[in-house]
């Protein structure tokens, strides 16, 4: 909040305390406190105006060391919320986005008035209906804003008080985005010092990349993962074909491993084929043997 533009500042996280203490006071008794609250307030910054506010803001007056000075305190706590898309960051004046956040301020003022404070004048609730994009004062822009922050204390006593603004610091600050904070202070030259800080949201998250199509995903052509070559085919030790001889008999040897599953004879013939042969053989040895009794037979 600029004091030099009467912005009504008021946001940011945690609670402020002020470095000026109000003068002592020898006399407590007359001091009036007072709660209003401020809805739909802007804030300038110092590149136009960057974040709406809502505010309760806390008012002690206190007597001062002769009958016509007061010491007026202002406290504000409160929520902002920030105007994004345009470069009005409130210090470097950078892109704003869109971001949330909680403010508190303190202002300290010393009132010089022939009338003493009164509350009866001044409502508990304002609303501000500030226009966000209006770029006149914001005594044009705000029309239901009743003062500035900086005559504030006029609404208890009177126009004709003269106001002189001490120590003041407002804190607004984001718990997102990592965490931001810009704090306006007569400390920090109103809030453009180096240190004072920045809001400027957060940014968009980086587009997700989208899975990789190179080559070294595919599956792998190299001949080492070719299929080998078929093994070689069982032996075939003896003889393939039946012996001429009638007396002999074909010698059939089962291949197995041992569990009863030899189905194939070693040479590889089928059982059937050289049974089949035998039973040729068989028969015409014994055509031969009878043939050779007839002949007998007749001689």
């Amino acid at each position: 909040m600029k004091i030099r533009t009467l912005t009504v500042g008021a946001l940011a996280g945690g609670a402020l305390a002020l470095t000026a203490a109000a003068p002592a006071l020898a006399d407590t008794s007359g001091t009036v406190k007072d709660t209003v609250h401020i809805v739909n307030d802007v804030d300038s910054g110092h590149h136009g105006y960057w974040a709406r506010l809502n505010l309760h803001r806390s008012v002690t007056i206190t007597p001062g060391d002769t009958d016509t000075t007061w010491t007026v305190q202002l406290h504000d706590e409160g929520t902002f919320a920030t105007i994004g898309g345009a470069a009005n960051s409130p210090r470097e004046g950078n892109r704003v986005r869109g971001v949330k956040g909680t403010v508190s301020g303190d202002y300290t003022l010393t009132v010089s008035s022939a009338t003493p404070p009164s509350t009866k004048g001044v409502d508990n609730r304002y609303d501000y209906a500030c226009n966000v994009h209006g770029t006149g004062p914001r005594a044009t822009d705000c029309p239901g804003m009743p003062a500035s922050t900086s005559d504030w204390p006029k609404l208890y006593f009177g126009p004709d008080a003269q106001v002189t603004g001490d120590a003041y610091q407002w804190t607004y600050h984001t718990d997102s985005c990592g965490g931001q904070t810009w704090t306006d202070a007569s400390t920090d030259g109103d809030g453009t010092d180096a240190d004072a800080g920045d809001i400027t949201g957060c940014k968009p998250c980086p587009p997700s990349t989208s899975p990789s199509n190179s080559p070294s995903e595919s599956p792998s052509q190299s001949p080492s993962e070719e299929p080998t070559s078929p093994s070689a085919s069982p032996s075939q030790s003896g003889s393939t074909a039946p012996s001429s001889s009638a007396s002999a008999q074909p010698s059939v040897t089962l291949a197995g491993n041992g569990a009863g599953s030899g189905s194939l004879p070693v040479t590889g013939t089928s059982l059937g084929l050289l049974a089949g042969g035998a039973l040729a053989l068989l028969g015409g040895g014994a055509a031969l043997l009878v043939l050779t009794r007839r002949r007998r037979a007749q001689s």
